[in-house]
């Protein structure tokens, strides 16, 4: 059997996403599933190969051919089926052909989504002897639990870790070199089935597959694709971001995270990333700890959230609109907003490192469990909730009284504090500055709340208070925030830096489409933060010898959204064909499976930081809209139909 050894790592691309609004797993193109956290997504990992170089001692269950000659599925042989997360890989061996059919189980009618990863090998041609190795490793992989075969009713393999249990079904395994391990020999048009399923420990037993949870899964997924409103271009690539932004939302609670991974390097040197050979992992490299810029992104962010929620809304979700703005309203306080949250609306969101992982390829650590911007000031988050709770009142969503008694209480902390420095939307971990994205947003939680309180006749002394603090924060960002010589708003108030956060005062309207500042930004962006021969946009200037200003050292990857972010603001200021371009690029970019990551080499285009990522799929969605409507609309009839009074 070929195993999932040290000596071939799998890199951020070559993996597929498996979900199901509970949870998620990674799998790799050889069988292995290298990453999963059960119950939930923001539990511990029982499988962590993913961040180790030893999946035999950290976790991993690989299902393929015995036959340990056996190449790996090419891009070809494997495939999501439909619109969904459920992936088949099909192998070719000297004797037939297997396929191995994976997926997380679906949401029952009630929305519970139970913790059962299912996986089925099938004989398609000849006969093929079908191998799984499994290794159990709760607590991120720091343990190994108690495995008792139980003989009574179906035979399963029960894996007690304290309060958790995991029962394995299918083939008997048994134990080899720590692991543990099965074999079958099917025949064309058989099949086994094999599941992982985790229970609290002295709950009842749960079922073993029944062998209807496939078509449930596949109908579950269509029925939810089958609200898309959107028939423009790359439909397809659409159609797979907006699963895979489903497949990051806890049905229970509403709330999205935003990458279903931690602590995937935003840094991954090219020599690394570009030729790692396939038999040889790098000895780890020594460097600060921050130097791979490794985070956990398990939690909800409120600002992500809120893009989520307004481009799904966009694209005819309605459903996952009103459960953001129930957990909104439910878990978060106006007056003390925190940048992230758990799931379930706590704040236990410490940052610890896990010594006992080395880290993706075995070199890029520390791995973070936690993130330490849970206490940062980040004023721009106000105006990304207030845009979308517009936006949902434009599309016939309105929330009533506790909507608007929430914009307020929103608007008046951004009252109190918008002239302040913060850690900005980067969440960074250097000085406080005053970010020009900040500013941009605090404007945007003004102008919005203001539409709101007026729309539905409330605090209209307020209102009229805070329409005149909202003009002059938008005058302090045309002048403190732009730099008049190049003709472009930069990264802080009186700075030169570019920043592409900037390009959002195209998009939220702060800077008319016509305004030379806009197209001028447009275009200072392009040229100055357009990296490699791709034009991928970076976050910022970063410097590898020097400190930064988020106070980390050397570079990082080009974070994708920025690229979409760019196409967005050529087509509200009318270049469509640049709008075009960025789009195309942004879609060169995806793996064989239509997969963003956080980031991307500029050069190689090889993955890196969290993946997939929620924002990257969102930003490319929005520039999708943003695009198709530019070319049937002026530019400012384009921005003014998006924030209409």
């Amino acid at each position: 059997m070929t195993t999932r050894t040290p000596a071939a790592p799998a890199r951020i691309e070559e993996h597929a996403l498996l979900g199901n609004c509970r949870t998620a797993a990674l799998s790799t193109c050889d069988g292995a599933i290298d990453w999963l956290c059960l119950p939930g997504f923001d539990s511990p990992s029982v499988f962590t190969a993913l961040l180790s170089d030893d999946p035999g001692r950290h976790g991993f269950w690989r299902i393929g051919p015995a036959a340990p000659d056996t190449a790996p599925p090419t891009a070809d042989q494997r495939r999501y089926v439909g619109n969904s997360t459920v992936l088949e890989q099909t192998w070719r061996t000297d004797s037939g052909a297997l396929t191995v059919t994976d997926f997380l189980v679906a949401p029952d009618a009630t929305g519970y989504a139970p913790p059962q990863l299912i996986r089925i090998a099938a004989c398609t041609e000849g006969t093929v002897t079908v191998a799984s190795e499994i290794a159990v490793r709760p607590g991120y992989g720091a343990r190994t639990p108690t495995a008792l075969r139980v003989a009574y009713g179906t035979p399963r393999t029960r894996y007690t870790d304290g309060a958790d249990t995991y029962w394995l079904d299918g083939p008997i395994h048994h134990s080899r070199f720590g692991t543990r391990y099965a074999e079958a020999t099917l025949a064309a048009g058989e099949q086994r089935v094999f599941a992982l399923t985790w229970s609290a420990t002295g709950d009842p037993a749960p079922a073993p597959p029944s062998g209807l949870e496939l078509a449930a899964t596949l109908a579950w997924w269509e029925e939810w694709a089958s609200a898309c409103a959107y028939t423009g271009p790359h439909r397809e690539a659409a159609l797979r971001s907006l699963v895979t932004l489903k497949a990051m939302q806890d049905l229970g609670t509403g709330a999205f995270v935003a990458a279903p991974t931690t602590s995937l390097p935003e840094r991954l040197l090219r020599h690394l990333s570009d030729t790692l050979p396939a038999t040889a992992v790098p000895k780890k490299r020594k460097g600060t700890p921050e130097e791979w810029r490794t985070w956990d992104y398990r939690y909800g962010w409120p600002r992500d959230m809120a893009w989520y929620i307004r481009t799904l809304v966009r694209y005819g979700f309605v459903e996952e609109a009103l459960a953001w703005r129930e957990w909104l309203l439910t878990h978060t306080d106006p007056a003390a907003l925190r940048p992230l949250y758990r799931l379930d609306g706590s704040t236990g969101t410490a940052e610890r490192t896990l010594d006992h992982l080395p880290g993706h390829l075995g070199v890029a650590g520390p791995v973070r469990v936690g993130n330490g911007a849970d206490d940062q000031l980040q004023l721009d988050v106000p105006g990304e909730i207030l845009d979308t709770l517009w936006q949902m009142e434009l599309q016939g969503l309105p929330g009533g009284d506790d909507v608007v008694e929430y914009a307020l209480q929103l608007a008046l902390q951004v009252e109190r504090t918008w002239h302040l420095r913060d850690c900005g939307m980067w969440e960074s971990r250097g000085e406080p500055q005053h970010y020009t994205s900040s500013r941009i947003w605090c404007w945007t939680a003004l102008d919005r709340a203001v539409k709101l309180l007026r729309r539905n006749g409330a605090h209209l002394a307020t209102a009229q208070r805070l329409e005149a603090l909202a003009a002059y924060v938008r005058i302090t960002v045309r002048e403190a925030g732009a730099d008049p010589q190049r003709g472009t708003l930069t990264q802080v108030c009186g700075g030169r830096d570019l920043d592409a956060s900037v390009l959002h005062a195209i998009t939220t309207g702060l800077l008319d489409p016509a305004d030379p500042l806009a197209a001028g930004t447009v275009r200072a962006v392009a040229r100055e933060l357009g990296e490699g021969p791709f034009g991928l946009v970076e976050r910022y200037p970063t410097h590898e010898h020097s400190a930064n200003i988020d106070g980390l050292p050397g570079h990082e990857g080009v974070f994708l959204p920025c690229t979409a972010w760019l196409a967005s603001a050529r087509a509200l200021t009318g270049d469509t064909a640049g709008a075009r371009a960025s789009i195309e690029t942004l879609l060169g970019v995806r793996n064989d499976l239509g997969l963003l990551p956080e980031e991307a080499d500029p050069v190689t285009l090889a993955h890196q930081g969290n993946a997939p990522q929620g924002m990257s799929h969102e930003a490319l969605l929005a520039a999708l809209l943003d695009l198709q409507a530019a070319q049937h609309s002026a530019p400012r009839e384009l921005v003014l139909a998006q924030v209409a009074s």
